[in-house]
């Protein structure tokens, strides 16, 4: 069967191909679609999850004012921010740290919610804040290290957390064992 000729081969392949493009050009702008509505619901999630931890932690000393710093580039940290605190801990102030910045006091903030930082930058930080009464909280997206006292983790229907005994021991918080319970009885990956 001769070969046919180029006009010919691209009318074939418009009249098979453009429709079946088409369709997954559509399915995937759907799926976007329903990510895009799906983030506000899981932010809402993260933000629960945190504000939880932070009702089950006790500080050294007590503030009057909850002072939360954000580290890097966060993808839940507005909706944090906007929710409602968990029990009656008062926030006055959201502080979003530099790149390069010094850490923050145990004045400056009680908790640090880490997003995604450059590895020398999250080293460095973490370099500071060990053995400090801050509570480090990291993003799902970070990898969960030697400073961060609890990692989130995203599954497909909830969002759980890992903790780092070792971290909180050093920091001189008080974590209800409650939340620790939690912590076990998330399912593992």
């Amino acid at each position: 069967m001769p070969t046919p000729a180029p006009a010919e081969r691209r009318r074939r392949l418009a009249r098979y191909l453009l429709p079946a493009l088409c369709a997954l050009g559509l399915a995937g702008a759907a799926a976007r679609a329903e990510n895009a509505a799906a983030e506000p619901k899981r932010a809402a999630e993260v933000a629960q999850v945190v504000w939880g931890i932070i009702s089950y932690v006790r500080w050294p000393a007590p503030h009057a004012e909850l002072h939360i710093c954000l580290a890097g580039d966060t993808k839940y940290a507005d909706a944090l921010l906007d929710a409602p605190a968990a029990g009656a801990q008062p926030r006055s102030r959201n502080l979003r740290l530099a790149a390069g910045a010094a850490a923050p006091t145990p004045e400056q903030c009680q908790v640090l919610y880490i997003g995604s930082v450059a590895d020398a930058e999250r080293d460095k930080l973490y370099a500071q804040i060990i053995g400090r009464p801050i509570l480090a909280i990291s993003e799902p997206i970070v990898p969960c290290s030697v400073a961060t006292m609890f990692c989130l983790k995203l599954r497909d229907a909830q969002v759980t957390f890992d903790v780092n005994l070792d971290a909180i021991a050093r920091s001189g918080l008080r974590v209800h064992p409650n939340a620790l319970r939690i912590a076990r009885r998330s399912p593992q990956p």
